[in-house]
């Protein structure tokens, strides 16, 4: 760990009156040379020197070493903004090491060493790396937004100041935006206190590209950087584990809400679908994908975000169904892919694939890592993939499966939508509790979003606005399915209905419908046909076309009474009988 001595260096000081002293001036220098001649002066002759530059390709600063038997002496040389120069430290934000070059080759990943010297060992292997001035203690003095969205590798020295030097570093990126993709290399046979520069001078010249190959292996196969995470079945593991953590809101920078839908779908959030099966779900989100792969405008005219889309489908044929239904809202079927298993090994060591669940979220990470313009996750239906273990009803099973996905999409930013099937109201007047399982569905949502039937006319669906977190609420939206294959067809105008008022309407209706003549009379009649004993469905409904009554009316005279079919055997008819007495009490 290299110490730097931050300290501005200062001429002689002056005597004034009363015997005291005063403050020492600062000493400067017209070149930076000659300020390095005044340390030479003190320390002899350097062993090493590195130039800071900031993004303009001046001069802010150089970093002075010298080696000698006791150790090594590191002084900083700095530019203040009137041109000349002090000994002492850059102001801050400090820029990083090689700042020009990570400014010119935006595209090339990036290696943070711990030192000037390390980083410079890189640049033999022909690759880009920086480092932060002034020793691993002043990691938070510099400023690292040039590495903001990028492939960052970190090499840490083999001891503890170094391995510490590099989670400050990657917990700092942690907090750019966007952010950078960072991973955390040990490099294997370092001696104590060793870095990148023994690593690559251990070995002979001609070695040092299968040296290169080897660091660039350890780096693909490295897993990504996420923040510390306490285990539950081993808290002694966490330092300090019950201090708590705080966050000063001054130091916290301001930033607008990303939307992949302005207003309706957020980027780096989770959005909740919800509706009945058969409702048009599946027709949206292939909707969805075909717009995010070619950049469409959205149905409200709204300008969409381009880049490729994850679908996590359990319910929809990727031949029948999904592939022909992207083709017909003309998606780039070149940028949408289906995660359908995961590929494990056996302690035998063959392959197989086993079935994908959130419980995996590093499986979803590396589709991320594989395709970074990722900005749609559709994953249909939730319930499907929540693992074997998970009570889709305890909030507490939901949240834990549910926390790493929100974490992923905060850190890779793609939108994630899921998709919820709709249970029964059950009396309620909130749409978004209509959601099947734990109401911690819509909690971790940002955005709920209720698909339903027009009840004055069947063909056309409802896209109702829920809950909205982030923004005002918005307005619905009204479409038709229709074609061969069959397509959305989006009606231009907005929808003045939320999901809470369509609901209302709903149960406004349906009261009044089991309040009809009609239902009373079909009541009657199914109470009658079944008071001789039971009957099987079969030839209820023979009984009802005769009676020209609607097989939907008669089933709602059913739950009516509540009847209850049964089957006399696993392989017998369904029975349909009136419930006894001591049935009642339970309905």
């Amino acid at each position: 760990m290299e110490m730097v001595h931050d300290v501005v260096e200062s001429g002689p000081a002056a005597s004034v009156a009363g015997g005291r002293s005063a403050e020492r001036e600062i000493q400067a220098f017209e070149t930076a040379a000659q300020a390095v001649a005044c340390l030479e002066q003190r320390h002899g002759k350097r062993s090493q020197q590195w130039a800071y530059w900031d993004a303009q390709g001046d001069p802010v600063g150089l970093i002075v070493r010298w080696d000698a038997p006791e150790g090594k002496e590191i002084r900083p040389v700095s530019r203040r903004p009137r041109g000349d120069w002090v000994i002492g430290g850059m102001p801050e934000p400090r820029p990083l090491y090689e700042l020009p070059s990570l400014l010119a080759r935006p595209e090339e990943p990036v290696y943070v060493t711990e030192g000037e010297k390390a980083a410079d060992a890189a640049g033999w292997l022909g690759l880009l790396a920086t480092t932060s001035p002034h020793g691993s203690g002043s990691a938070g003095k510099a400023d690292w937004r040039a590495l903001a969205g990028r492939d960052v590798v970190i090499l840490p020295d083999n001891d503890d100041a170094g391995r510490q030097y590099a989670q400050t570093v990657a917990s700092i990126l942690h907090n750019l935006s966007p952010r950078p993709r960072v991973k955390v290399v040990e490099l294997p046979n370092l001696p104590p206190k060793g870095d990148l520069y023994d690593w690559l001078t251990s070995c002979p010249v001609e070695q040092l590209q299968e040296r290169r190959t080897l660091l660039q292996k350890l780096a693909h196969s490295a897993d990504a950087w996420s923040l510390p995470v306490c285990e539950e079945k081993t808290p002694t593991a966490c330092v300090a584990a019950h201090a708590p953590v705080l966050q000063c809101f001054f130091d916290v920078v301001p930033t607008s809400v990303r939307w992949l839908w302005p207003g309706r779908i957020p980027l780096g959030r989770i959005t909740l679908l919800v509706g009945r099966p058969g409702e048009g779900k599946s027709f949206l989100t292939t909707d969805l994908a075909a717009r995010v792969s070619t950049g469409k405008p959205w149905p409200d005219g709204s300008e969409s975000v381009s880049g490729s889309v994850i679908f996590i489908c359990a319910e929809d044929d990727p031949a029948d169904t999904l592939r022909p239904r992207l083709d017909a809202h003309g998606a780039d079927v070149r940028r949408v892919h289906l995660l359908e298993k995961v590929r494990r090994t056996a302690p035998d060591g063959q392959w197989y694939d086993a079935s994908f669940t959130l419980e995996n979220a590093k499986v979803l990470e590396s589709c991320l890592q594989t395709h970074p313009d990722c900005r749609l996750i559709v994953v249909d239906p939730i319930g499907s993939y929540l693992g074997s273990g998970t009570d889709s009803y305890r909030d507490s099973d939901v949240r834990a499966i549910l926390d790493p996905v929100t974490r992923l999409a905060d850190l890779y930013g793609p939108a994630v939508l899921l998709v919820a099937h709709r249970r029964k109201d059950g009396g309620t007047t909130h749409a978004d509790d209509l959601a099947l399982g734990s109401r911690a569905f819509t909690g971790v949502a940002r955005s709920v979003w209720h698909l339903t039937r027009d009840r004055q006319n069947r063909s056309r669906r409802l896209l109702l606005p829920g809950k909205n977190n982030l923004d005002k609420q918005g307005q619905g939206l009204a479409f038709t399915i229709a074609g061969s294959p069959p397509a959305i067809c989006w009606e231009p105008g907005p929808v003045d209905l939320t999901a809470n008022e369509a609901l209302a309407a709903e149960s406004a209706s349906d009261k009044a419908s089991a309040d009809s003549p009609v239902r009373r009379t079909t009541v009657e009649w199914l109470q009658e046909l079944l008071a001789n004993g039971p009957m099987a469905a079969a030839e209820v409904r023979r009984e009802a076309d005769n009676a020209g009554l609607a097989w939907r009316t008669v089933h709602r005279a059913k739950d009516s009474l509540g009847i209850r079919p049964v089957r006399a055997s696993m392989d017998g008819p369904w029975v349909w009988r009136l419930p006894a007495e001591s049935d009642k009490g339970g309905h």
